[in-house]
């Protein structure tokens, strides 16, 4: 296991801590290893992915990953389906399929048929924020041929006329990110998002389907409620921000474009707000130490970041769209596992095979 022990961090308080929080919660026998992350767009998912990532690894889990490409994701616009299933890579030797955390819309049915009685979860952000987010990071200017001045507000031209630019792409990977894409993730189906019967029946069943919602806003204190979910160590939940946008393509929101976001994302907001809702109810039920142990985890986050990153260093990469901070010359070992993604370690470790020949779901 990933831990802290293992990772050789020293702490003097982690152990009562450890102790006190499992007491809490009566059905903390075991460790948790069978989890579906339902991946959302810009809003952490990629930091909460490596952390999965880097305890099915230490656990030597399988993860369901496709054959023949990117193993980051299945699909960006169709959701899982049997057909998808027929092309996995296989699972390692002597096991069975564990974790799920590409990109793939949400298809509870047919996850199901690959990884019965998996605990999922999945996380959520502000609309707000994470369309400003998504319309920098994808480069959205470009993709929908906006000319503008150097003195011009690219995404306030977008937004005084949202329709007429969405029309300019036939694209539908960038179609559904432009409005409700959380929402699309989790279920709804873009020609229902003015209904609110199903928006309200899509949240419903997704309290259902879901046993964590995490919430980016509030992201150490998800990682507190899913230490707890799943049974783990604090060392398990342990990060380093992974895929952080290049500030060259963050726009500044006034109230108008606040305004305008949500009205274009209304279906977004509704499922936020409910599962910021249901988010506190778990913060209270988790008992009279969930704030001790945020605060005995934050201090080991703040030793990480000490002894592990170097702030005054980074790289740009994927396309120019992220800046990358490096770890310091030096760094203990245990900052590079922490550090990883892991999507490519998992391709290597499961080997393609033909689909006839893949009976391992």
């Amino acid at each position: 296991m990933v831990s802290f022990y293992r990772l050789n961090i020293n702490t003097t308080s982690i152990e009562g801590s450890r102790v006190s929080s499992c007491q809490k919660y009566e059905a903390c026998k075991a460790p948790i290893t069978k989890v579906v992350f339902l991946k959302t767009y810009k809003t952490g998912s990629t930091t909460v992915s490596s952390i999965l990532i880097r305890f099915g690894l230490s656990h030597n889990l399988s993860f369901v990953i496709p054959a023949h490409h990117n193993p980051g994701y299945f699909s960006r616009t169709e959701r899982f389906n049997s057909e998808m299933q027929k092309h996995l890579s296989p699972p390692l030797p002597g096991s069975r399929y564990s974790m799920l955390v590409s990109h793939v819309p949400f298809n509870k049915t047919a996850i199901n048929n690959v990884i019965p009685n998996a605990t999922f979860i999945t996380i959520l952000r502000h609309p707000v924020a994470a369309y400003e987010s998504i319309f920098g990071f994808f480069k959205i200017p470009r993709i929908l041929h906006i000319h503008y001045a150097a003195n011009e507000d690219p995404f306030k031209m977008f937004l005084s006329d949202t329709d007429m630019y969405v029309k300019l792409t036939k694209n539908p990977y960038y179609m559904t990110l432009l409005k409700n894409r959380q929402m699309f993730d989790i279920g709804l189906e873009p020609k229902n998002y003015d209904n609110e019967t199903l928006v309200d029946h899509v949240i419903q069943q997704a309290a259902k389907d879901f046993d964590l919602v995490m919430i980016a806003e509030y992201f150490d204190e998800s990682l507190i409620l899913l230490k707890q979910l799943l049974c783990w160590e604090f060392g398990d939940i342990l990060y380093v921000h992974q895929n952080t946008r290049s500030d060259k393509l963050r726009f500044k929101i006034d109230d108008w474009k606040r305004q305008r976001i949500l009205e274009i994302n209304s279906a977004d907001y509704k499922l936020y707000q409910h599962f910021n809702e249901t988010f506190w109810h778990k913060v209270k039920a988790y008992g009279d130490n969930f704030y001790e142990d945020l605060k005995i985890f934050r201090d080991m986050l703040q030793k990480v970041l000490l002894e592990c990153l170097d702030k005054g260093r980074y790289v740009i990469d994927y396309a120019n769209r992220r800046n990358r901070t490096l770890l310091k010359d030096g760094a203990p070992r245990y900052c590079t596992q922490i550090d990883r993604s892991g999507f490519g370690e998992i391709a290597a470790r499961q080997h393609v095979q033909t689909p006839e020949n893949n009976t391992h779901v």
